[in-house]
């Protein structure tokens, strides 16, 4: 007979929908029925420092390439973060099951330690690529009074630092701004000196226009021409079903996601209590109204909001990072390097 576990894998991941255990995502499988838990928010782990890093003035340090390498340094701190567990191992050496995979090239021991299904990769599979898409739309120009800096300034930042991380494990990244559509930009950069004029077209870029979400990603998902790490750096403010259908043509083809939501706290608190004159973003007109009489509403919108996209990102398999840019960018970055998904409140 052959293994009963092999032919339970084979049984699970042949049906329509994939059900896994992703304790760290609030999935819990109770039969054909899935619990979700609420998800823990990002912090630290345990016995790791953060260093009081003050964005506004990395901000004004100079170049993005200087901005990038201070954060990175400070979360590299004690260790080499290209041997770091997440970001490294799950890209470079194994990926993650996905129906109609060969199921020969499972590795059966990590799933007995960790529920969750990978396959081997091989030396010339090993090298992959790291799409990241940064939000330029006018709403990531956002900035409260107590805001440290923009959401566009901490997204900005934090891809920078992302595709400083994938050159210095010898991979290969490209960093791409998205609108309307997405900013035609060069092949992925696999040196140092590709990658600094990268940062350097990114670095010139203000957030105007409007965000076209879905159709943004789904031009990013065409050009991409083998499967790939995209990681999306957005505020996510659109509809949300042209922000679920962006993310599902991803995924459609294949490539692994992670969503990186940053918002301004005050988007996620509403702390408005008087009469307020609110600025049109995106080609609306300014409003003035009582903020006291509609925060209510306001905030069950956004709970509606976000509790959609985590339970689509959950549906897709996708990891979603939900971060406020009052945030230490350290911890976010580390988070993100680490694949440890979470949800703030």
């Amino acid at each position: 007979m052959g293994d009963p576990t092999r032919a339970t894998i084979a049984r699970k991941f042949s049906e329509e929908r994939v059900y896994a255990l992703r304790r760290e995502s609030g999935i819990v499988e109770l039969g054909r029925r899935r619990a979700h838990r609420p998800p823990a928010p990002i912090e630290p782990q345990t016995g790791e420092t953060s260093l009081p890093l003050d964005l506004s003035a990395v901000e004004r340090m100079g170049s993005l390439e200087l901005q990038a390498r201070t954060v990175v340094d400070s979360v590299a701190t004690g260790r080499h973060l290209s041997s770091s567990r997440g970001f490294s191992i799950e890209f470079a050496q194994y990926r993650e099951y996905t129906p109609g995979d060969d199921l020969r090239y499972v590795d059966w021991k990590v799933f007995g330690k960790t529920d969750r299904v990978y396959l081997k990769q091989f030396d010339d599979e090993t090298n992959f690529g790291c799409q990241i898409l940064l939000d330029a739309s006018e709403s990531m120009a956002f900035q409260s009074k107590e805001a440290p800096v923009s959401k566009f300034g901490y997204a900005r930042l934090l891809a920078a630092c992302l595709g400083y991380v994938v050159i210095q494990q010898q991979d290969a990244v490209r960093l791409s701004t998205f609108r309307g559509g997405v900013t035609p930009g060069p092949t992925f950069a696999k040196s140092w000196p590709a990658y600094r004029q990268m940062l350097a077209e990114v670095e010139a870029e203000r957030p105007t226009g409007a965000s076209r979400f879905a159709h943004s990603l789904m031009e990013a998902a065409e050009r991409l021409t083998r499967r790939s790490v995209v990681v999306v750096v957005s505020d996510g403010l659109d509809e949300l079903p042209a922000v679920i259908e962006g993310l599902r043509q991803l995924r459609f083809r294949r490539h692994d996601v992670l969503l990186v939501q940053v918002l301004d706290a005050w988007e996620r608190t509403f702390p408005l209590t008087q009469w307020t004159q609110f600025e049109g973003l995106e080609a609306l007109p300014q409003l003035t109204v009582d903020a006291r009489a509609i925060r209510e509403v306001y905030l069950a919108e956004y709970r509606v909001f976000q509790t959609g996209l985590h339970e689509a990102c959950l549906e897709l398999n996708i990891d979603l990072f939900a971060v406020s840019t009052d945030m230490p960018l350290d911890h976010t970055l580390r988070a993100v390097i680490q694949r440890k998904p979470g949800l703030l409140p």
